[in-house]
């Protein structure tokens, strides 16, 4: 289990991946939200972390056309996927 602290939320996850691992793709992913903060107006953390997903979600595609070894893509896209499950089961449904 490791435990997640963004935007004023917490939560724990449990995965497969190493906890180092995840922590550096935490700590690129609190870069990104750093940098939306510097950047944009909205203060709604539910908004920046969108914005977030979006800067990063445009880093993967551009990296993948300029060249990424296919197998590295979808290495990257099946953790993240296995990521995002793991937030969506610990997180409460917002329409509950």
């Amino acid at each position: 289990m490791m435990r997640i602290d963004l935007l004023g939320t917490s939560f724990q996850i449990q995965s497969d991946e190493e906890p180092e691992y995840l922590e550096t793709i935490l700590d690129y992913y609190r870069e990104r939200l750093r940098e939306i903060e510097e950047t944009v107006a909205t203060r709604d953390p539910l908004k920046q972390s969108i914005l977030a997903a979006l800067v990063v979600t445009d880093e993967l595609f551009r990296s993948r056309s300029r060249g990424a070894p296919p197998e590295e893509a979808g290495e990257i896209a099946e953790i993240t996927h296995r990521l995002l499950q793991s937030i969506d089961h610990v997180l409460p449904d917002p329409e509950s």
